[in-house]
């Protein structure tokens, strides 16, 4: 089976961990991507052929830049048997460019815009067009059951042939062992991926001034936030902040340093689905590791963090809230939330059968042999 896949931005891990699915089933894949700033991440495992470069923002430009990728598109799906796309504006690229040509469309949505369940003529305008666009695609991938049940099933009112795949590791892990607290011994806590929460500096670094003594901070990963506001938290003795890192090559090393890895955010708005509805990718690599989390409560991550009672659930408004709550972390809490980790089964946080799966829901589409848009 010959998989094309149309990505909107190379490094992002999801992408790659789809590729390297498909490739482990012995699907011979190829993409067409986009090239933006965006950290390196996790670059995908096979050929791949830059369509354009488009910033972030700019919305009329990075139209200019689709329209034109149009024919390159279609010239390479002539020779794919599926296309897979990361994405509705890839969804809809792959559905222009493979008019007449008898081709299956797989769409996986990773998360749910604002735009989506926006109120007004705007939202109702583009539920339309989701409403439309997604009924081309033969099979949807979503990456949180809630993503369909909630928002296409019940808000959208469509019945869709989809699997779900969250976003689990899809890699080997032997966990470095915790190191064992006592009273008085530092904390150390990861904050890594992409860093687009400004709420979440301001918290560590009134974290690290409340507990100079106490608390060690280590950051890193592609920043989308202010560069002058992680100067300021990497001015303090206690923290670290570092650069971009590849995934999953550095996992180990970075979790290997921590004893929490922080996976907060601001105090979610009631319409903010994604966090919501979805476990984010630390929460699987820090389950994974071993390491207890931070998260946010009215968050998915949070609701599992506290069913499985491991780690830290934040209420705090403002950022210098956080600070009393960490009082509450004694080497015996930490030790507590650390055994409950170890008695996670792996399918909480690892793929199991989803390679295979997919596999075959792609090889029925292929079998079927016919135009798959409704």
């Amino acid at each position: 089976m010959n998989v094309l896949g149309l990505l909107p931005v190379m490094g992002q891990p999801r992408y790659a961990k789809r590729i390297a699915m498909m490739r482990e089933q012995g699907a011979e894949v190829r993409c067409l991507a986009f090239d933006r700033p965006y950290h390196e991440g996790r670059p995908p495992d096979c050929a791949v052929e830059v369509l354009g470069s488009i910033p972030h923002g700019r919305y009329l430009f990075r139209l200019r830049v689709f329209l034109r990728s149009v024919g390159v598109i279609r010239r390479r799906i002539k020779d794919a048997d599926v296309v897979y796309a990361f994405g509705l504006d890839m969804l809809l690229l792959g559905w222009l460019a493979s008019l007449f040509l008898n081709k299956p469309l797989v769409l996986e949505i990773g998360d749910i815009r604002a735009v989506q369940t926006a109120g007004g003529l705007k939202g109702r305008l583009f539920r339309g067009l989701d409403k439309w666009l997604v009924r081309r695609a033969a099979l949807v991938v979503f990456t949180a059951e809630d993503f369909y049940r909630r928002y296409y099933q019940d808000w959208l009112g469509l019945r869709l042939n989809h699997r779900v795949i969250e976003n689990k590791i899809d890699f080997p892990v032997t966990p470095t062992a915790p190191k064992p607290l006592a009273d008085g011994d530092t904390l150390v806590i990861g904050y890594f991926g992409v860093l687009r929460c400004e709420w979440s500096v301001r918290a560590l670094a009134a974290l690290a001034d409340a507990y100079p003594d106490r608390l060690r901070i280590k950051v890193a990963g592609f920043s989308l936030l202010r560069a002058a506001l992680l100067e300021d938290l990497d001015r303090r003795a206690n923290v670290t902040v570092q650069g971009p890192y590849r995934s999953p090559r550095d996992l180990p090393a970075l979790y290997g340093e921590v004893d929490m890895v922080w996976a907060s955010y601001a105090p979610i708005a009631a319409d903010d689905w994604n966090l919501r509805w979805a476990r984010t990718n630390r929460f699987y690599e820090a389950c994974a590791f071993g390491r207890p989390l931070v998260t946010r409560q009215g968050s998915n991550d949070g609701k599992w963090v506290t069913e499985y009672d491991i780690g830290l659930t934040l209420d705090a408004v403002e950022p210098e809230q956080a600070v009393a709550r960490f009082k509450e972390v004694s080497p015996a809490v930490l030790r507590r939330w650390q055994e409950n980790m170890r008695a996670l089964p792996p399918s909480v946080f690892a793929c199991t059968e989803e390679a295979s799966s997919l596999h075959e829901a792609m090889r029925e589409l292929v079998s079927q042999g016919r135009d798959h848009r409704p």
